[in-house]
């Protein structure tokens, strides 16, 4: 299996976004469970879906994303850091909606 790579590491004041291509689904997986409303309705934007709330509707258009061959899948996903251990906060199939994402959360930590 291919190592993870980084693909987006800043930081403003105390906060620090990373944003890593993983290619474990269990990882995603649990990020994804742990994504807030907030980042979901901005996945379901990217994936250009109505999920109308249902969160199975938003893994299966990552999953769909998310190959990169018959066996492999890769995954982006945003951490971030603020006063504490890093907490997943975004997945995506896609590195343009993660890197999104993630310079909308430095934005919003700037204009503080």
């Amino acid at each position: 299996m291919p190592q993870e790579e980084t693909y987006f590491d800043q930081q403003v004041g105390n906060k620090r976004v990373v944003v890593l291509k993983s290619y474990d689904k269990l990882f995603a997986r649990e990020a994804f469970e742990q994504m807030m409303p907030e980042a979901l309705e901005f996945l379901e934007g990217t994936l250009n879906l109505t999920s109308h709330g249902d969160v199975e509707v938003l893994w299966e258009g990552i999953e769909d994303g998310a190959r990169e061959d018959w066996n492999a899948f890769s995954y982006f996903i945003v951490s971030e850091t603020a006063s504490g251990p890093a907490a997943s906060i975004f997945v995506s199939s896609d590195w343009p909606s993660a890197e999104a994402f993630a310079t909308q959360r430095l934005a919003a930590a700037s204009s503080y």
